[in-house]
């Protein structure tokens, strides 16, 4: 049952994957938790899973993963532009316990830009390599008004270095497991027989502290 519903859902990626990962990308920029690079990982497994390096399987990848994604990420993330564009910093106040941004996180973001020599460099770094979060950046853009024109095409670019890495790195990780996947496999059933057996030594040594407990 579990295998015939893991192989609709992946045939329903494969077939639609450029539409679920641009909507996955764009939920990621307003519902935080749901972490871009895991679709654009998972997506990427199951669309190259393995087809060898060619610039045929590139530019799949580059049509049907990183360009949806980037522009998913970009459209996503004018939601908390233009909130913070139109509302200022009252709006991050009242709202970064449900976002997970910090006024302080936003002003840090403020204070490396002014450290940069270059804001258009810095927000583009900011894409390509996230350890900023990205909702921190799009509302700090927003509050200063960053130039739209310039928000736009900076996030897009960024993002899609960004995408294009986690992008060859699901590609050849998925190459790597399929060339271990028995051993892989054999590793997982032991690691899974010693979990069982630690939850039934714990089970009896509860048992008996139970019984001990009664017995006094």
């Amino acid at each position: 049952m579990f295998t015939t519903i893991i192989e609709t859902m992946e045939s329903l990626i494969i077939s639609n994957t450029s539409l679920a990962v641009f909507l996955g990308c764009i939920l990621e920029q307003i519902i935080v938790p749901i972490p871009a690079s895991l679709i654009v990982l998972s997506s990427t497994f199951l669309v190259l899973k393995g087809t060898s390096f060619s610039l045929a399987a590139l530019g799949i990848l580059f049509t049907k993963i990183v360009i949806p994604a980037s522009l998913g990420i970009t459209l996503g993330s004018l939601v908390y532009y233009v909130l913070a564009y139109k509302l200022g910093m009252p709006f991050i106040e009242r709202t970064s316990k449900y976002l997970g941004i910090s006024v302080e996180d936003v002003e840090d973001v403020g204070k490396k830009v002014d450290e940069s020599y270059y804001d258009e460099l810095f927000i583009f770094l900011a894409r390509c390599f996230p350890v900023i979060p990205s909702i921190a950046v799009n509302l700090f853009c927003g509050l200063i008004k960053y130039d739209l024109k310039k928000y736009l095409i900076i996030t897009f670019l960024g993002s899609t270095v960004q995408i294009l890495g986690w992008g060859l790195l699901a590609w050849f990780s998925g190459n790597i497991y399929l060339l271990l996947e028995n051993k892989i496999s054999d590793i997982g059933n032991i690691i899974t027989l010693i979990f069982i057996l630690i939850v039934i030594y714990f089970v009896i040594i509860k048992r008996r502290e139970m019984k001990r407990e009664k017995g006094h």
